[in-house]
């Protein structure tokens, strides 16, 4: 069973906001046993929703869901360009009425009645807007003044949602209890889903070992690979029936390259947190070109000050100094992009916090600063504890944002590994 997405938006489709949407409701659908065949973004045009949902119903989905384009403004043109592609009226539907004058009393910023309810005859034009929904609709309770609806095309439920993310997760419950929905839903089968992150191995190798395996095993699975900064994400799909063989594939690919695998899903922040935080561990950062990213992508996990004491962000070399300990004859006779200082930077980050484990990281971000012997893209990353010290050179490529981006993961992963050699 599949469904498809669409999000509608022209400030999505210039790409001046993120389209959140779709992502989180097909990891929904996904979890439900609904596969996305299909995700589309179009402008507030009524000829693009119209092709859109056109589109759509030709795949031949069990659910389509819309969202966006369904407040009170003269763009948003979602209800009457869907009830035009289904070649339906369009009509004040009566709860849906009843639905807004509700909200916007609880609103008086959205030009509500102040604590009181209106007919659907006395609500303003804008509000009235709202409630006009294609013939045959179920309306959704709004999040904020604008309902959802449920219409259905041909024996296709078609899930219609406001765009703002807040309002559309809040109403998702609500849209999924429509009896068209639900009956979707209760014929859909979860799937059995395995997830595994490696770090520092090459995709080509690992694609290989994954279609090996599944052939192997001659059972059907649903296959997605995707690499980012040297991490591989391996999704695997199994009938539910073939738990056996999901079992055994993803054990062999963690026995063939155990030695880059780091989670089933998790983050490497996350994975690193939980190691520290379980095991009592403190951690304290002195980074340079990554200006805090490393301590930012730390602090993001919750529960991050149980273990993370604080970072120095020492760009300048007399901060370096100052801050961090590290030596001016160090700085003077190697430069402040080396071995040296990434690990004095971990080591200062140690003994000023008092943590048990510190991350030093030096390079060159770019897009100017590189020479011959240094050139952009050029980083040191050091993890420093009682144990010992691991200190690495890097050569990214890219731009100045991707070249910190990586430090940062390259970071983490460095301190992953750190942690499983001194047994946390």
């Amino acid at each position: 069973m599949n469904a498809v997405v669409i999000t509608i938006g022209t400030e999505l489709c210039r790409g001046t906001v993120a389209d959140t949407n779709r992502g989180w409701i097909s990891r929904r659908l996904d979890a439900a046993g609904l596969a996305v065949a299909a995700g589309l973004t179009v402008p507030d045009s009524a000829a693009a929703i119209g092709a859109a949902l056109s589109f759509a119903l030709s795949l031949e989905p069990d659910l389509v869901v819309v969202t966006g384009g369904l407040g009170p403004t003269g763009d948003d043109l979602t209800a009457p360009a869907v009830a035009a592609a289904l070649e339906l009226g369009v009509e004040v539907h009566p709860r849906a009425a009843a639905m807004v004058s509700r909200a916007v009393a609880e609103r008086p910023d959205a030009g509500g009645m102040e604590g009181r309810t209106a007919a659907a005859g006395e609500l303003e034009p804008h509000q009235r807007k709202q409630a006009e929904l294609p013939v045959g609709s179920v309306p959704i309770e709004p999040a904020g003044t604008a309902p959802g609806f449920v219409v259905s095309a041909g024996g296709v439920p078609i899930v219609v949602l406001p765009g703002v993310p807040g309002e559309m997760e809040a109403m998702w419950d609500d849209a999924l209890a429509v009896p068209a929905v639900g009956r979707v839903l209760d014929r859909a089968e979860p799937r059995l889903r395995r997830t595994l992150c490696f770090y520092g191995t090459g995709e080509p190798q690992v694609s290989e070992a994954v279609e090996r395996l599944i052939s192997q095993s001659g059972v059907e699975v649903a296959v997605g690979i995707c690499a980012s900064r040297r991490e591989i994400r391996v999704d695997l799909e199994f009938a539910a029936e073939d738990k056996d063989q999901a079992g055994c594939i993803t054990r062999e690919l963690k026995n063939l390259f155990a030695d880059f695998y780091y989670s089933s899903g998790a983050a490497v922040e996350q994975v690193v947190a939980e190691g520290l935080i379980n095991r009592g561990r403190t951690l304290a950062v002195g980074e340079s070109c990554t200006g805090g990213l490393l301590g930012g992508a730390l602090t993001s996990v919750p529960g991050s000050s149980r273990f993370f004491l604080g970072g120095v962000t020492a760009y300048h070399n007399d901060v370096k100094m100052a801050l961090l300990k590290v030596r001016r004859e160090v700085l003077d006779n190697v430069g402040a992009v080396s071995e040296p200082v990434a690990q004095q930077l971990a080591l200062g980050a140690r003994s000023q916090t008092g943590a048990d484990y510190g991350i030093g990281i030096t390079g060159v971000a770019g897009p100017t600063g590189g020479t011959e012997d240094k050139p952009v893209g050029l980083v040191f990353i050091c993890v420093s504890s009682q144990q010992g010290d691991v200190v690495e050179r890097f050569d990214f490529p890219g731009d100045r944002k991707e070249v910190r981006a990586a430090a940062v993961t390259a970071a983490l992963h460095l301190l992953h590994r750190k942690l499983a050699a001194d047994g946390v």
